[in-house]
């Protein structure tokens, strides 16, 4: 004889049925490790910068696992943030990887990123120490931006201090320059003059010496600029 349900019973089996369903929903989403193998390391920060308990891990932009949890550690120099870390059974992760706060976009979630270590380093086991690298926080970058901009700043007024000072000395040594460079420009006219003059007429180095005067070689200067300025004159 069959027996029927009464609707206890199958109100009962219903709400089995529906908070098991429930519940593996929640598994499945909310990624809990209650059936998974794993084991767990440790990293320390000085800041951690918005990472909590259950932020992923990623190693190389793979996710291995979840932070389980976050503690202070006190010491005689400094206060640690020491992140405990639940890695999938099966990560290889090397001792001298490298860990870092990062983030998922540009205002995304914080995550742990892993940096893989060498070969030559051997694997992280239960409650190992792997060494943490602290974010740069967004105060620390402010600071930085404005001590630049103040550097760059400072600069500039150095630069333009420096060029109105070069400006006003060749202001004020204006007259000397041009007597300068004039008697440069003299200077470099007559020697090449000079240097015709012995070219075209050699026979003068050989005529006048070594017993040639102070006098008669003034002389013969102003001889031969006159030349030259008679020649200029019936040029114009």
């Amino acid at each position: 004889m069959k027996m029927a349900m009464s609707n206890e019973a199958k109100t009962g089996l219903m709400v089995l049925v529906c908070v098991a369903a429930l519940a593996g929903l929640l598994i499945k989403v909310g990624k809990f490790n209650l059936f998974q193998h794993g084991y767990t390391v440790k990293t320390r920060f000085h800041f951690t910068e918005g990472v909590k308990k259950s932020s992923p891990v990623r190693l190389s932009g793979v996710e291995i696992g979840e932070v389980k949890s976050i503690q202070l550690i006190y010491g005689d120099a400094e206060t640690l943030a020491e992140v405990v870390l639940w890695l999938h059974d099966g990560v290889k992760l090397h001792l001298d990887s490298m860990t870092t706060v990062a983030t998922l976009g540009l205002m995304g979630e914080k995550y742990i990123e892993i940096r893989p270590g060498t070969s030559a380093s051997p694997y992280a086991k239960e409650g190992d120490l792997i060494p943490g690298k602290d974010p740069l926080r967004l105060e620390d970058l402010v600071e930085i931006g404005t001590k630049v901009a103040g550097d760059i700043s400072q600069m500039a007024k150095d630069i333009s201090r420096v060029a109105t000072h070069a400006d006003g000395v060749l202001q004020d040594n204006r007259p000397k320059l041009d007597s300068i460079f004039d008697n440069l420009d003299e200077t470099s006219e007559n020697f090449r003059d000079f240097s015709q003059d012995i070219k075209y007429h050699p026979w003068k180095i050989l005529f006048h010496g070594r017993e040639t005067s102070k006098e008669q070689m003034d002389k013969d200067r102003a001889e031969h600029l006159a030349a030259k300025a008679k020649a200029k004159t019936a040029v114009l």
